[in-house]
């Protein structure tokens, strides 16, 4: 279902030139073991895009690669 924004000068519709089921699926939600903290990163735009686009493309979180990549940090370096 595509979603659509009037436009002053034309009807926009946003998301109906993307089949984005095959590029975007939920990733399996995983209930925290333990209380949570949130943290910020800043990426620049496209590292961004490229990061969200290859975990999409395996069907992982965002959150798990980032936690299994400090994790790897933290073993070799604690």
């Amino acid at each position: 279902m595509a979603l659509e924004k009037k436009h002053s000068s034309s009807m926009m519709t946003f998301g109906a030139h993307r089949d984005l089921e095959k590029i975007v699926q939920a990733p399996e939600v995983k209930a925290p073991s333990e209380k949570q903290k949130r943290v910020n990163v800043n990426f620049s735009e496209d590292k961004h895009a490229r990061f969200k686009v290859a975990c999409a493309k395996r069907g992982i979180s965002i959150t798990d690669v980032i936690n299994e990549l400090v994790d790897e940090w933290l073993r070799k370096n604690e």
